[in-house]
């Protein structure tokens, strides 16, 4: 009888293996297309590809550039139905966009085919809130996160530490220097570290002026982005809880003065900064603290490009009314027309192994596994992560609304002729209630319909 049940449990083993084999060699000499944003998380999947060519025959041609580039030829792509691409990724806010025009593919059907099973992909240990804000619309499935990005604060810890400085601090403000817990003390750091050279900070006599903070003010993303860190924090935002627009709301006015009052304590020429030069200016060792992506503190810890290695702290964003991080995740789509769907759908699940996804962590991306997250040798070894993990925890997200494209483009113009003194927060706020009411023809987004 043992011998009987032995052959029985071989044989099962063969069976199950057969089909493992099956589903991950089944696709073996296909050639699937992938673009993605340049950046830290993409270059560290890229090492991994070798790994994915061996397992499934597959070969993955991997196309990088900045995030305007690439979000253009993406949107050509799809715009022509030329099926250029088998899978693209993509900032989450162009969901709407996309599910309305027809271009993405479901992946229920894929989830539910055995046959295109990988064996170490689990379901249940992607993070459903993650993956849900990044990737479903109406209930149904379209993507899975590609770099789960958020916004935290990076502070010169070495600089906040300093005895000397402490001293300072209290004797003119009053209180104790310490991180900002709120957007009072956060202005207050930002005025007191402005030095102009000549100055001294930490006992030693500047050669060049070094600033209390960066802001991203260019006509860009990046500037959209950081501000709604402060709209959402001071009780204001784009929709109320029922849909209805309040962009032109006073705490929205008193957060954009806020905003604007900060570039005063920035380097000069704020109008150009995106999240690369706030990046590149904290590498070099010239401001004191910023409201950054949490997927640019790698570069911050770069022994290769960084003077500042180990010196800086990263926190949650200062409080005002809620506390708020803004999640900014790119998401990973099969497009109707990808040549090689299901090729493509092994891919994703490839990508969002744990080991594959420790490795991507460790070289700096941000992951939507639970079991990456609890990992503790990432906790001990990035001095990023608990901040980050903090900071998932009171996440905010962008509209997915298919409009919102249009209406982030008209908020860049409008928060730019702030930044650039040619109107006032008041103005720029109320073109685009006007703007944004036309936009959406007096209606309810879709997305509280």
């Amino acid at each position: 009888m043992r011998k009987v049940l032995l052959v029985i449990a071989v044989f099962c083993l063969f069976i199950t293996a057969t089909l493992l084999v099956a589903a991950e060699q089944k696709y073996a000499g296909v050639t699937i297309r992938v673009i993605a944003e340049q950046q830290n998380p993409t270059l560290a999947m890229q090492k991994q590809i070798p790994n994915f060519e061996e397992i499934t025959g597959i070969k993955v041609e991997l196309e990088m550039g900045p995030m305007d580039n690439v979000v253009g030829k993406e949107m050509l792509a799809l715009e022509s139905g030329t099926g250029a691409y088998d899978i693209i990724s993509i900032p989450y806010q162009f969901l709407g966009q996309l599910i309305e025009n027809e271009y993405l593919q479901p992946l229920d059907p894929f989830l539910n085919r055995e046959d295109l099973k990988l064996e170490d992909f689990d379901k249940s240990d992607l993070i459903s809130g993650m993956v849900s804000a990044s990737g479903e619309w109406k209930g149904v499935s379209y993507g899975i996160t590609s770099n789960s990005c958020i916004m935290i604060m990076f502070y010169r810890k070495d600089i906040f530490e300093n005895p000397e400085e402490k001293a300072a601090f209290k004797a003119k403000y009053g209180y104790e220097l310490k991180v900002p817990v709120n957007w009072i003390q956060y202005r207050d750091l930002a005025e007191f570290f402005t030095r102009k050279p000549g100055d001294n900070l930490m006992g030693e006599t500047l050669k060049q002026s070094f600033y209390g903070t960066s802001i991203a003010g260019k006509r860009h993303d990046a500037m959209t982005c950081e501000w709604l860190n402060y709209a959402w924090s001071f009780g204001g935002g784009i929709f109320d809880e029922k849909g209805n627009l309040i962009i032109d709301n006073p705490k929205n006015v008193e957060a954009l003065d806020y905003f604007k009052g900060l570039v005063k304590f920035s380097p000069p020429g704020v109008t150009n900064n995106t999240w690369d030069e706030l990046t590149t200016q904290m590498q070099q060792g010239i401001v004191a603290m910023q409201i950054q992506w949490n997927d640019c503190a790698p570069s911050i810890e770069d022994p290769e490009t960084s003077k500042v290695v180990g010196k800086v702290g990263y926190a949650l964003i200062p409080k005002g009314e809620v506390p708020v991080a803004h999640f900014g995740a790119w998401t990973y789509f099969i497009p109707v027309d990808a040549p090689n769907p299901e090729a493509a759908w092994l891919f994703l699940q490839w990508v969002n192994t744990y080991k594959v996804q420790k490795a991507i962590a460790l070289e700096g991306g941000f992951p939507c596994l639970t079991s990456v997250y609890n990992d503790p040798e990432l906790s001990e070894k990035l001095p990023y992560w608990k901040a980050s993990l903090d900071a998932y925890e009171i996440s905010t997200t962008r509209p997915r609304i298919p409009e919102w494209n249009i209406m982030n483009n008209e908020m860049m113009l409008e928060l730019s002729m702030v930044i650039s003194g040619e109107q006032t927060s008041a103005q720029a706020l109320a073109n685009l209630q006007k703007k944004y009411n036309d936009i959406l023809k007096g209606k309810l987004p879709v997305a509280y319909q």
